[in-house]
């Protein structure tokens, strides 16, 4: 399954929230007010059929994202809005199969039921931090990538911890049932492993003090230490095991509407709005943008 790869990131060793004034945002991406497409037909997508024909023919996109994953995919219960890099390639790809931001409809989904929810029609797409595997493209498709990132541990700041090598076998370490990283996990520390449902569900218990780490990707983790400095600290481990690649999931076997996502998605890195959405939303945690290799998925193993 071939892809021309989008940008990803890795932890800026030095950079600060306040690096975050030197790059240019661009107002579309700031509000994800992105212009919407006239005239878009796939005739042969059952998928596409299914969202402009909702309401009565007037249309609506209904995508699976997180909601508690700031930076990502996050929803502010005061606000009662969607923010994050996630949402924003969501409204990104609505408008570019012609559904504007009235049209869209976000779910919450968890790691563990993204497929499900696919499969079952609840939603048209999966935008949330979903990393591409061969056993997960077995039932879903995807799109992209449109994202790179590789593992990380947050700890809390007032502990000595450098690395995964720094938990024992004493120690608990958290990370959510359905995500990618449970598998290297359990090879990589002698830490008890304790799943939860949402990695908001680990920070939680982090700073309760119930677990002594939350493993997951950087860019997940990146946005909790963000959000709250002075109690949570990011350790970036490159080594941990092969990056992974977001995709976005849609049903099996609809590569019409796939090709049409992936171009929306070359056509963002292309134009440099790809850029602006990652310096509106992920460049603010603390983390740099680089570039992939162009080409074939790498699912970790």
């Amino acid at each position: 399954m071939r892809r021309r790869g989008l940008l990803g990131l890795l932890l800026a060793v030095g950079l600060t929230a306040g690096t975050a004034g030197c790059v240019t945002i661009s107002p579309i991406a700031a509000t994800g007010d992105f212009p919407v497409a006239g005239g878009v037909k796939l005739d042969n997508s059952s998928t596409f059929q299914r969202m402009v024909a909702r309401d009565q023919g007037k249309g609506r996109i209904v995508i699976g994202v997180k909601n508690d994953q700031p930076g990502l995919g996050y929803y502010d219960e005061n606000s009662k809005a969607y923010t994050g890099f996630d949402i924003e390639i969501a409204e990104l790809i609505a408008a570019g199969l012609g559904f504007s931001r009235a049209q869209i409809q976000f779910l919450p989904v968890t790691s563990a039921n993204r497929e499900n929810a696919l499969q079952n029609g609840s939603v048209d797409l999966v935008v949330a931090s979903y990393s591409y595997t061969a056993a997960r493209a077995q039932v879903v498709s995807f799109a992209g990538p449109y994202f790179e990132t590789i593992d990380g541990l947050l700890v809390r700041s007032d502990e000595n911890m450098t690395s995964l090598g720094s938990l024992t076998a004493s120690d608990n370490v958290c990370s959510t049932s359905g995500s990618n990283s449970i598998s290297p996990l359990k090879s990589l520390t002698n830490a008890q492993l304790v799943p939860r449902s949402t990695f908001s569900e680990c920070v939680s218990a982090l700073k309760q003090h119930a677990v002594d780490g939350v493993f997951t990707d950087l860019a997940v983790l990146a946005g909790y230490a963000a959000q709250d400095p002075e109690h949570l600290r990011l350790i970036a481990i490159p080594q941990a095991a092969a990056p992974q690649l977001y995709g976005i999931g849609l049903p099996l076997g609809d590569d019409l509407l796939r090709r049409k996502i992936d171009s929306i998605l070359v056509a963002a890195e292309n134009d440099g709005t790809w850029q602006a959405i990652f310096n509106a939303t992920l460049a603010p945690s603390g983390i740099q943008p680089i570039a992939p290799p162009d080409g074939v998925w790498t699912p970790k193993s």
